[in-house]
């Protein structure tokens, strides 16, 4: 797609520093909240979550080939497919917790144990994170998601809580052709800009 530069600007109000959050989760397909800070039901926080390891996104392909021709040896660039999972660490060993990391097949036993599944099954589900920053809210919203481990347990000593180590991999939803979406700060720049130079016109 050719670069069409748009008008850039200094926006202050577009940073972000994370004072507090939440992760939500809901049936598959859920729409974006209206209310952020109490996105309502069907969504349901999924508790505690570390104030260390609060959230990354690692991902995965996205490799470039060069494709050329006798003419032009480097005439455009071809990339693989990219696939991404935003990881955070649970701190709630209630049941639906162990779930989200054990499988979701993950048996309530009768005894009140919770079995670990031979062939685990991640939780698919919509989820959402909301970071709050003053007045500011920034998200990532996936409607369609599938949430599993996303590395070993290991509490390592007897000052720190112990953690659930989860990944979320974003899905595409029916005939949408994207996967996950966030939520822009401060405004559009760009829209700003247009109505500023029309006020001065």
């Amino acid at each position: 797609m050719p670069f069409s530069r748009s008008p850039y600007v200094i926006n202050d109000a577009a940073t972000l520093v994370i004072g507090s959050g939440n992760y939500f989760t809901a049936p598959t397909g859920t729409e974006f909240p209206a209310d952020l800070l109490a996105p309502a039901a069907p969504w349901g926080t999924v508790g505690h979550t570390s104030l260390e390891d609060i959230f990354g996104i690692t991902s995965e392909g996205g490799e470039p080939t060069t494709l050329g021709t006798l003419q032009n040896k480097t005439l455009r660039t071809k990339y693989s497919a990219r696939t991404e999972t935003m990881t955070w660490t649970l701190q709630q060993f209630d049941v639906d917790g162990l779930r989200l990391f054990y499988g979701a097949n993950a048996p309530l036993l009768p005894n009140g144990l919770v079995g670990v599944p031979a062939e685990p099954q991640p939780t698919v589900c919509a989820f959402l994170v909301i970071f709050v920053d003053g007045d500011n809210h920034f998200g990532f919203y996936a409607p369609k998601a599938e949430i599993y481990r996303a590395d070993d347990l290991s509490a390592s000593d007897t000052e720190s809580l112990a953690g659930l180590p989860l990944g979320v991999k974003p899905m595409i939803l029916g005939s949408n052709a994207w996967t996950y979406a966030v939520t822009p700060l401060g405004g559009t720049p760009a829209a700003d800009a247009e109505e500023e130079g029309s006020v001065s016109s």
